[in-house]
């Protein structure tokens, strides 16, 4: 089953902050509190752990992007699993 993955809230003055880089590819195994990716907000840059293990299906925010808390980065499920096309 598919886990959407979404920004956390890092405590910090600002909910925006910009994604620097993916440790994952589409297709790499994830597990549970494994860094997935570097966001920088306006005091420093953080690793964001997964919540959920599986296999990262679909990565939808890009490394150069400004994203918010709660916005959706991308989607983990089980191996094979089929997701509808991207919208």
């Amino acid at each position: 089953m598919a886990h959407e993955i979404r920004l956390p809230s890092l405590g910090q003055t600002s909910d925006e902050m910009d994604i620097v880089s993916w440790y994952k590819q589409v297709g790499d195994r994830v597990e549970v509190a494994e860094p997935l990716l570097v966001v920088e907000t306006d005091k420093a840059q953080v690793d964001v752990e997964s919540a959920e293990e599986g296999v990262l299906l679909r990565i939808i925010a890009q490394p150069g992007e400004t994203y918010t808390t709660g916005d959706l980065v991308a989607i983990i499920g089980d191996p094979g699993e089929e997701l509808p096309p991207d919208e």
